[in-house]
């Protein structure tokens, strides 16, 4: 029998982690012989901008044949029971392969939306899940909409390896120059090792949490390249390969209304330049733009750096489509579009009256500055001008983002556009795990 379990909010903003427990769980049900695994285990990451979310916002399923689909649903929990931090309202779930297509709306909503607990719960009722929660359980949200998005499209690879407990809260210690090699050496087979600006590691958290890095990239093969590429300060514990939707933009797929935007929202609007950007207080840069007669303020801030420039090069009239995430109003400020993406769709012709030539003393005019005059400086006569020089512009049509250091985990790096995947071959290597306590098992 096919079964998908889920499980989501293991973790809290202090400590625990939801792919740790989730690895547990393979653990268990490997030593145990208790299922086969027809997919890796997909890490899902959902709407980034929840503020109530725990860190990545991430959830976890697992797809497996099992006789005893109740056996593995209890190694699961108790899996879940044994790494628990405080404060969690963790979940796991398990639906039937015939049931898991009716999850489908509810996963895509839980990408760009709020999704409500009475929905999960109902979801749940009518799929004949096995349900098993903790504290308020509002992890059957993440649960449910990690067992309904199947990856059938776009998806990236994520190793994820992890420490050893007598280093967890410790520095973690990784030489810089072997990522700065395995990068290089690797090309557009991974993404997002570092920031190219700073020099910065970003495949290292820096929460107490037990991972100890994580590699993205486009298959599982060059993942294990890239970890025997790598100099580490410390033994791992364990590393497993995650299918994930991570680099993919997949909840920025939503276009958003301009009449009805909801606060926590994600997605893409298109509109026309309306007013210059202007950097306000704190260096961030805010503009805004005009889709379907309706104004929308959006946000570019300070840590984006470099991005902030490009905005900076708009003018009055530009086409493009920007995508992100829906700040609430407040007292003293509007709904704000806090944008990840920028996408110049059309540039306006920038045109400048060239100077008219005076038609009694054969001489260039000058500019009088208010109401587009030109006066002769010889015999005073006036005229307007009537040809114009197009000015050349700086900016090219195309996609643009912030600097690496600036990304979310669902931001698709500008390599990945355009290659995309369309699909999932349902083959997987032989080794996509690792315990150090298990061996080679």
């Amino acid at each position: 029998m096919i079964i998908h379990i889920g499980l989501d909010d293991t973790d809290s903003k202090t400590g625990g982690c939801t792919t740790y427990t989730a690895t547990e769980a393979a653990k268990q049900i490997i030593k145990e012989n208790l299922a086969r695994f027809l997919d890796y285990p997909k890490l899902i990451r959902l709407n980034p901008n929840i503020p109530w979310k725990t860190r990545g916002n991430g959830a976890v399923a697992l797809t497996l044949e099992a006789e005893k689909p109740e056996a593995v649903f209890q190694a699961v929990c108790r899996s879940v029971q044994a790494t628990l931090s405080t404060h969690i309202d963790a979940a796991v779930i398990l639906v039937s392969d015939e049931e898991v297509g009716h999850l489908k709306q509810f996963a895509e909503k839980a990408l760009h939306t709020i999704v409500a607990m009475s929905e999960a719960r109902s979801l749940c009722k009518k799929a004949g899940a096995y349900v098993k929660l903790w504290g308020k359980g509002s992890g059957l949200k993440g649960a449910l909409a990690a067992v309904g998005n199947r990856l059938d499209g776009d998806h990236t690879y994520e190793l994820l390896a992890y420490r050893r407990p007598e280093y967890w809260g410790k520095p973690r210690g990784i030489d810089s120059t072997s990522v700065y090699t395995m990068d290089k050496q690797l090309g557009k087979a991974v993404f997002n090792n570092y920031d190219p600006e700073t020099g910065r590691i970003l495949i290292t958290p820096h929460g107490p949490d037990p991972v100890y890095f994580g590699i993205r990239g486009e298959a599982p093969e060059v993942l294990i390249e890239a970890l025997s590429l790598l100099k580490l300060n410390e033994p791992i514990d364990r590393w497993v390969i995650f299918r994930t939707n991570q680099g993919t933009a997949q909840h920025l797929m939503n276009e958003l209304n301009p009449k009805s935007l909801k606060a926590y929202d994600s997605g893409y609007v298109r509109g026309i330049v309306s007013s210059r950007a202007a950097i306000e207080r704190g260096g961030h840069l805010f503009i805004t733009i005009e889709a379907q007669s309706i104004p929308i303020k959006c946000a570019v801030y300070e840590p984006t750096g470099p991005f902030r420039k490009i905005f900076q090069q708009l003018v009055e009239g530009d086409l493009i489509e920007v995508g992100g995430g829906v700040r609430r109003a407040t007292a003293k400020h509007p709904k704000v579009l806090n944008v990840e993406y920028l996408k110049i769709i059309q540039l306006k012709k920038v045109l400048l009256p060239k100077k008219p030539i005076c038609d009694l003393c054969k001489k260039p005019m000058k500019s009088k500055g208010s109401g587009g005059y030109y006066e002769c400086r010889k015999c005073g006569s006036k005229k307007r001008a009537t040809e114009f020089i197009e000015v050349p512009r700086s900016l090219k049509e195309g996609v643009y983002l912030p600097p690496p250091r600036a990304h979310r985990h669902l931001t698709k790096p500008l390599q990945r556009w355009g290659l995309e995947k369309h699909g999932w071959d349902g083959k997987m290597i032989s080794k996509w795990y690792w315990f150090s306590d298990l061996g080679d098992l």
